[in-house]
């Protein structure tokens, strides 16, 4: 007999693993797609329900196995402990139900119910009699389903567990809270919800599995399929535990194959570069003729780029390119590899990598971003027409495009025709682009380029209150400190040097710590000389010598403070200020 029962349990483990394979498949595949929900909804609950079978069924018939190879001794102790424990309850409601309730390991209580062609309401009443919970069912459940009849036998389960075979046998669900237990459809919940309650189902059975089984060579899979739902949820560190469970109890190829790559996976996803490494090398020298060889090789490139080996990196991307010539990965790294030497500042090499990816990738986003880079590249190069174009024809394919990289194509192309002195062209650009991606984190720098263009083409009413906006709009950006100088700036540009030097002052005062302040404060000083307040501007100038040593500083400064004294009629004064500008030392000859 115990040569038959472990027959039987050898046939219904690999049942059940057979279920958690097809239920982890199917739920990882394309489950957003509308069409195909309901199916695999249906196909997910269905495997549920066979898995729970299987499981109870193996319980059963593993209690019986053991009550059969008992001795007198331990049969003597359980009935020592039967009289210490409450008595069994049974609810008899009519000849085909028999619900028992007793007090198992524990302390917990435990059911037991045969019914032999019984209605679910008739069941439902005597679980809710047993349990002391009312039972309510939904109004858009169809009382037909609750109508029919089956056979259910299920021993010393949790009240939950039976709950779930019985409901599920008809395709509902149920909701428990401390006075009651509430049935429901599926339609009560969102299709996406409820390929996510089968999962988390499924995921509770894995673990019920390694609980009761964690010998079993077989729950391996168990093991595996935690770690990728671990894995999917962006739990890494969990994950990583599975699948090293995995690698260090278990001899089944497949899963250990798996468990190895997404291992390396994880620790990519935790920045812990050197042990990826390790393990996609194992991995490729262990399966070298596998599939995921060249993912492998792409990952160990990319970790290297992450920590900036950047030259290593580009090796490995090399012969991705060159072994595997028709995957997807060459695309990958022909694009990653051109992504590289923009980091490296090589933006010619990045530009030949680009257009060789553009031949390579036909999938849409990647392409978009292909074509995007080109054109920065070329900015990057000086070459501002030719990244226009670029830019240009990029946004004109994809009208009304979103996403950051479309955003960030508008803002580059309005810098170009800056750049080329196109300022009416940079303005209308930049306000589109304004308009458009108002959240854009760009938003600030378009304003302040919009305010340079008004200013170049002698706008400079208009410029000064865009500069203005964009400061009250965004005070604590970089660029608001650009913006207050270069308000003194368009007053400077238009010869109004009392509204400059007040306009450079609430700079300097209110950016004290800008990279800008030398400008500033020269702004200050140069305002004051061109409206002939020499003496002021003077003591403006020696100020700013004591802030910046600078030789370019020192020389400007020295040439301004003898301008000064020259339009004063102070010539010798002036000459001495020329000559100590000269001086690198700055000390006047001694015959001085």
């Amino acid at each position: 007999m115990n040569k038959r029962l472990s027959v039987k349990l050898w046939l219904i483990l690999c049942a059940f693993i057979e279920i958690f394979t097809i239920s982890l498949v199917q739920a990882g595949q394309n489950i957003d797609s509308p069409s195909s929900m309901s199916e695999k909804l249906n196909t997910e609950k269905r495997s549920l329900e066979k898995l729970k079978t299987q499981l109870q069924i193996l319980e059963t018939q593993e209690n019986e196995e053991e009550r059969t190879q008992e001795t007198e001794a331990q049969t003597n102790e359980q009935e020592n402990t039967k009289q210490i424990n409450k008595t069994p309850i049974v609810i008899n409601p009519n000849e085909n139900i028999v619900l028992t309730k007793e007090i198992g390991e524990y302390g917990v209580a435990v059911y037991s119910i045969d019914a032999t062609q019984v209605k679910i309401t008739d069941i439902l009443q005597a679980l809710s009699a047993s349990f002391g919970k009312s039972i309510i069912v939904d109004e858009d459940v169809d009382a037909a389903y609750l109508s029919s009849y089956v056979n259910i036998s299920i021993q010393k389960s949790p009240l939950q567990d039976i709950l779930e075979v019985v409901l599920g046998i008809r395709g509902l669900e149920f909701i428990q809270n401390e006075d009651s237990i509430y049935v429901i459809t599926l339609s009560k919940l969102k299709e996406d919800a409820a390929f996510e309650y089968y999962r988390d189902k499924s995921v509770q059975l894995y673990q019920k599995a390694q609980l009761k089984y964690p010998n079993d060579r077989r729950v391996a899979k168990a093991y595996l399929e935690l770690g990728n739902y671990y894995y999917d949820l962006g739990f890494n560190f969990l994950a990583l535990q599975e699948y090293k469970i995995v690698l260090g109890k278990y001899k089944e190829p497949q899963l250990i194959k798996e468990a190895l790559f997404k291992t390396g996976r994880c620790y990519d996803s935790l920045k812990d570069h050197e042990n990826a490494r390790r393990v996609y090398f194992q991995f490729m020298y262990s399966y070298p003729k596998d599939s995921l060889v060249d993912d492998a090789l792409l990952s160990i490139a990319d970790s290297f780029v992450e920590q900036g080996l950047y030259h290593k990196a580009i090796d490995v991307y090399e012969r991705v390119i060159r072994e595997y010539p028709k995957e997807d990965t060459a695309c990958r790294s022909q694009f990653n590899m051109a992504k590289t030497h923009v980091k490296m500042g090589n933006y010619r090499g990045a530009l030949q990598s680009f257009l060789q990816a553009r031949e390579k990738c036909d999938s849409g986003q990647m392409r978009f971003e292909t074509e995007y880079q080109i054109g920065n590249c070329l900015y990057l190069l000086n070459e501002y027409q030719d990244a226009g174009s670029v830019l240009g024809n990029l946004l004109v394919s994809e009208p009304g495009g979103e996403g950051e990289l479309m955003e960030n194509a508008s803002f580059l192309l309005g810098d170009c025709f800056y750049k080329q002195d196109n300022y009416l062209a940079a303005f209308q650009i930049f306000r589109r682009a304004i308009d458009t991606y108002s959240k854009n984190s760009k938003v600030p720098y378009g304003m302040y380029f919009m305010g340079k263009s008004l200013s170049a083409m002698n706008m400079t009413d208009s410029a000064i209150q865009t500069f203005h906006d964009g400061m009250q709009a965004y005070p604590d950006n970089d660029y608001a400190s650009k913006m207050a100088l270069d308000i003194g700036n368009c007053y400077f540009d238009r010869g109004d040097y009392n509204l400059a030097y007040h306009a450079f002052d609430n700079f300097v005062k209110q950016y004290p710590t800008s990279e800008l302040m030398v400008e500033g404060m020269i702004g200050m000083a140069d305002a004051l000389y061109h409206d002939k307040k020499y003496e002021e501007a003077i003591k403006s100038y020696l100020e700013l010598l004591k802030t910046n040593d600078e030789e370019k500083i020192r020389q400007y400064a020295f040439k301004r403070i003898g301008d000064c004294y020259k339009s004063m009629g102070k010539l010798e004064q002036a000459i001495k200020a020329y000559l100590v500008g000269l001086d690198k030392d700055g000390i006047a000859p001694k015959s001085l």
